[in-house]
């Protein structure tokens, strides 16, 4: 019984971290140009001349031309770096 009670409170206590490190996300969106990009990133640069470099799902990689401008959506968690949720021509 105290061994089922310790587990119940490890995984209550590991569901209240992902859902307090889920909460801190910040989504942003915004017109860049795309400076570089391989398989894992992309490094991009705005209009207030800005550069970041955010996390690219490898299926979108080859989809994206440098030296183009786009407008991007992509978020920002603490802990972790940029990740791109859509991107537009």
């Amino acid at each position: 019984m105290n061994k089922n009670k310790g587990l119940i409170m490890s995984l209550l206590l590991l569901l209240i971290l992902i859902l307090l490190w889920n909460s801190f996300r910040t989504s942003i969106f915004e017109a860049v140009t795309v400076q570089k990009i391989n398989e894992n990133e992309m490094t991009v640069i705005n209009f207030n001349n800005l550069e970041r470099t955010i996390a690219v799902p490898m299926d979108m990689s080859k989809l994206i031309e440098e030296n183009k401008e786009y407008t991007i959506l992509y978020d920002k968690r603490v802990f972790d770096k940029y990740r791109l949720r859509s991107i537009k021509p």
